[in-house]
């Protein structure tokens, strides 16, 4: 079978987007400073991906180990051009998928970690 370089491109675009699981939809859905939304703040990129370093996760604040997967959303304040990627450790993503049955009381339990140190 020969390929045309519109299949290779058809091909390409399909192993750019991986199709995401309901639980991963969920996830990237959430907001995480909802009701804080800077207007000179522009989001740049939201998935999930595998740690290759240690982070803080900007909801509890525990250290996300390597080979975690997580969440990780990139922004860039426009005011000063910085980009800043925020972290979502495994613990917070599987509570932000239960959220939809038990209220979001796991997501806000783990938030209040970070309120409290």
């Amino acid at each position: 079978m020969n390929w045309s370089p519109a299949m290779r491109r058809t091909r390409r675009e399909k192993l750019q987007q991986p199709q995401l699981s309901l639980f991963d939809q969920d996830v990237l859905a959430f907001e995480l400073f909802p009701g804080d939304w800077d207007v000179n703040v522009r989001l740049i990129e939201n998935r999930m991906v595998v740690t290759r370093k240690p982070h803080d996760c900007v909801l509890c604040g525990e250290v996300v180990p390597v080979k975690s997967r997580v969440r990780a959303q990139s922004e860039c304040r426009l005011d000063d051009n910085e980009v800043v990627t925020l972290y979502v450790c495994e613990l917070c993503c599987s509570a932000i998928g239960r959220s939809r049955t038990d209220d979001g009381k796991e997501i806000e339990r783990r938030m209040q970690r970070r309120r409290a140190s």
